[in-house]
């Protein structure tokens, strides 16, 4: 490259790549929106941010160029249009991606919100100066009446980021009085329809009552989706006035066309009241002197007065400028009345209609007095959920319910740990819920004669539980050593999962060398006291994590000799697939006790205290709650212990409970243990019946 101006085609592919990203961070949002059958689009991947203004502001470099579109001589009638052309584009794809980013203002917290709004104003400003300048001098870009309406539509969004404050306070407002009305209809503790309810209830309020969903219904929201179709259809009659003249002699030379196709492809009291609270709130300055302080507000409420009657501006026009798309939108209405029953997807049965009444006057949380949303949103939004709900039902964990019907009770949760197993260490490590299933099914598939179809049927089922008990520990309120020995279940598990090894230990090493079950429970215990009295003597600072090795050696210390009791109080050594089968159902037991408190959990799941995450909350409890359909009928069957609410979240406090509180515990003899353990041999079809004494 011997001149700068060789450099240019890349300086454009440049320019193109960053619009590109844009685009398809854009299209992203879109794609989202017709997905979730929504009529906005919820910004995730296009929202407003550092980030997201230098990618705007390299798109954004043609408008800003005073070097292209200047030239001499009357054979560069081609190449002016062509540069013309395409940063009228440029504006165009400015216009439309300032558009798209108006919603994500009500996700940004005031502090970010500032910072970022008065960036983007800088950038906007300059673009209006440069282009009203190369407008009045040579290049001739607009109209004036093109300037006057295009500063007044890049300023639009500075409108809405004046708001955002007083509509977060207003919709939270609101939210919390919804909320009480939520909380007056108490459902039975495991029932599925009640809980679906209940969900439905908090996702559709806060789909409502979301900034960005309140901003995407405003007006100038509204204007804006007028305004961009025109602009639309004004590049297309571009890119046809230009037809095969894109290749003159302009500085960006082939990436020029590049650039215009991409940029192309990508393109009343609430309102006043941030001002007004600006305008009379008081000012802590340390400004000297009542008269300078005079003159200090008098230009603070001045400035102010001029925002408010720009807002006024705004509003009016949006609103007038609205009424073209409605009265388009009433007789498009009165259209789809007619072919309507043509279309099944969106046919809304007569049950969905009343529900969609009952949460329009009761739960949906309205900005604006007088904006009622209308029935079709409120209908997509009803009809998006319930299809997620129903979605998520059909991908219930089929395996895990194999596992689970294995349980006959919650022995389990009192058979797993016994206390005649000596202390190694006079101080206890805590058990979870997770340390116990994980450590059980470590043992499991250390055992040998097993066949590898079992072991893959016992993952499976683990795995989806081992999902649904982060959840419920992930909800509830654990203190610091629980939270490590959750910590230290959740690192052990990919372990067993992937490479089936127990900290570093080959699991079916000592199988393949034909040792028995009893050698091999014999052998985890002494490998798991060992590392105890290691870690327990050793001085060193820990360099392998060995905080929660202590831990997991502990609980497999305990639970194996756990085991060699039991099988040592039998009459006679049980065999491998009994022994495997027995370790399932105490498994499962454990995993039940855990899934009481799924009720609880959902609907914990959704609340949350910041409003941008109270939507994926809610969808993440729709997902559990989909998943847990089949374990609350299997529990809204069974008898719990006589637990207080406080204690059932925790393993430990079910296991001192009384034997006489379990509804199938009490003194289990070695009798009733030998049963239990032979339900393996036992027909799938057969009930065992276990005699507890």
């Amino acid at each position: 490259m011997d001149s700068p101006q060789e450099a240019m085609p890349w300086v454009g592919l440049y320019i193109a790549l960053a619009s590109l990203i844009c685009t398809l961070a854009m299209a992203a949002d879109a794609i989202q929106g017709f997905w979730q059958r929504k009529l906005w689009f919820p910004n995730r991947f296009f929202t407003l941010n550092a980030t997201t203004i230098t990618l705007i502001a390299i798109a954004m470099k043609l408008p800003v160029d005073q070097t292209t579109g200047t030239y001499e001589g009357t054979q560069i009638y081609t190449k002016q249009r062509s540069n013309e052309y395409t940063k009228v584009s440029s504006l165009i794809f400015l216009v439309t991606m300032l558009a798209n980013l108006l919603p994500s203002l009500g996700s940004i917290n005031d502090k970010d919100l500032l910072t970022n709004i008065v960036a983007l104003g800088i950038l906007v400003i300059t673009i209006i100066v440069n282009t009203v300048i190369q407008t009045f001098t040579q290049v001739h870009l607009l109209s004036l009446n093109a300037i006057i309406t295009s500063i007044f539509t890049l300023l639009c969004p500075f409108s809405i980021a004046l708001t955002v404050s007083a509509s977060r306070k207003k919709i939270e407002h609101r939210y919390k009085e919804s909320q009480l009305l939520v909380s007056c209809h108490q459902e039975k503790r495991f029932s599925y329809k009640g809980l679906k309810r209940y969900v439905k209830t908090y996702w559709m309020m806060a789909e409502t009552h979301n900034p960005q969903f309140v901003i995407a219904c405003s007006t100038v929201s509204s204007a804006f989706g007028f305004v961009c179709p025109i602009l639309v259809f004004t590049t297309i009659e571009m890119v046809v006035n230009m037809k095969q003249r894109w290749y003159g002699t302009s500085d960006y030379k082939w990436s020029l066309k590049i650039i215009f196709m991409v940029q192309t492809v990508g393109a009343v009291k609430y309102w006043i009241q941030s001002l007004q609270q600006w305008k009379h709130s008081h000012v802590h300055s340390r400004i000297p002197g009542r008269h300078c302080k005079v003159v200090f507000h008098y230009l603070k409420n001045a400035f102010l007065n001029v925002c408010i009657t720009f807002h006024i501006v705004v509003l009016v026009i949006c609103k007038t400028t609205c009424l073209v798309p409605r009265t388009l939108l009433i007789f498009l209405s009165y259209c789809w009345y007619f072919i309507k029953s043509y279309l099944e997807r969106f046919r809304m049965v007569e049950n969905e209609s009343s529900d969609i009444e009952e949460y329009a006057t009761m739960y949906v949380v309205q900005n604006e007095e007088d904006m009622n949303l209308s029935k079709r949103i409120l209908g997509n939004t009803l009809y998006s959920i319930t299809q997620r709900l129903d979605k998520f039902e059909k991908n219930g964990p089929k395996s895990l319910m194999k596992l689970l019907e294995k349980s006959a009770g919650f022995n389990g949760v009192i058979e797993f740990d016994n206390d005649q197993v000596p202390l190694l260490y006079q101080e206890e490590t805590r058990n979870c819920w997770s340390l116990v299933v994980v450590t059980l099914t470590t043992i499991a598939m250390a055992l040998p004669n097993i066949a590898n179809s079992h072991f893959k049927e016992l993952l499976s089922s683990m795995r989806k539980g081992f999902q649904i008990v982060r959840h419920i520990e992930e909800s509830i309120n654990v203190d610091g050593d629980s939270i490590k020995a959750i910590k230290a279940a959740r690192r052990v598990w990919t372990e067993i999962e992937v490479y089936r090894t127990w900290l570093q230990i080959d699991l079916q090493k000592k199988a393949r060398k034909g040792k028995t079950s009893k050698e091999i429970l014999k052998g985890l215990g002494d490998e798991a006291a060992k590392i105890v009295i290691q870690l327990k003597s050793s001085k060193k600072p820990s360099i392998d994590h060995s905080p929660y090795k202590f831990i997991l050696a502990s609980s497999m210390y305990r639970i194996s000799q756990t085991i060699l009791l039991h099988c040592n109080e039998q009459e006679y050594w049980p065999n491998d697939e009994d022994l495997f089968e027995w370790i399932s159902t105490i498994i499962a037991d454990v995993l039940l006790a855990s899934f009481t408190n799924l009720p609880c959990v959902i609907k914990m799941m959704c609340h949350h205290h910041a409003i941008e995450k109270r939507g994926d909350n809610n969808q993440n409890a729709a997902q559990l709650l989909g998943k847990s359909k089949k374990i609350l009928k299997i529990l809204k069957a069974r008898q719990l212990p006589n637990i207080d609410p406080d204690s059932i979240a925790y393993i430990d406090k079910w296991h001192v409970l009384l034997k006489s509180q379990i509804p199938d515990g009490g003194h289990i003899t070695a009798d009733a243990s030998s049963a239990r353990i032979q339900r393996g041999s036992s027909s799938c079809n057969e009930s065992v019946i276990v005699t507890i004494l």
